[in-house]
């Protein structure tokens, strides 16, 4: 459960970080870079910032490192303009949820073409159909 402050935090942090990734770092790896996700600690010291790729040209150890070369100059910017009484660390991980949810979304796809192709309903084996016309009484 979060307190307020972290939702507040985290939310401003959530805007200014995609904007100085999105527009303002120059490093050709981090071209198509989007935040994801923003976790900021109890304390409010560290955040936790998920962000996803978009250049499959580009890796993500080297995302994740033009990132951490470029947290020093972010913390700077994010110090001028929202005015925080203390800096979070700013840590950074690759979100593989898209991955991860295509590959499910591929699964689905796969399992129900193999359906069609036995005719199968979509029904259990163990439970029986249920018989029109009679009432549950």
């Amino acid at each position: 459960m979060s307190t307020i402050r972290q939702e507040r935090l985290s939310d401003l942090l959530f805007q200014e970080l995609s904007i100085l990734i999105g527009n303002e770092l120059e490093d050709p790896r981090l071209g198509l870079l989007t935040v994801t996700t923003i976790d900021v600690s109890r304390d409010l010291r560290t955040v936790k910032v998920y962000v996803t790729h978009s250049d499959e040209t580009v890796t993500r150890r080297s995302v994740l490192a033009g990132l951490k070369k470029a947290s020093t100059y972010m913390r700077r910017q994010i110090a001028q303009r929202c005015d925080l009484r203390v800096v979070p660390e700013l840590i950074f991980y690759y979100d593989d949820t898209p991955e991860r949810v295509a590959r499910v979304d591929e699964l689905l796809r796969q399992i129900a073409a193999e359906r069609a192709e036995r005719g199968d309903t979509g029904s259990f084996p163990d439970q029986p159909e249920a018989e029109s016309g009679e009432s549950g009484a």
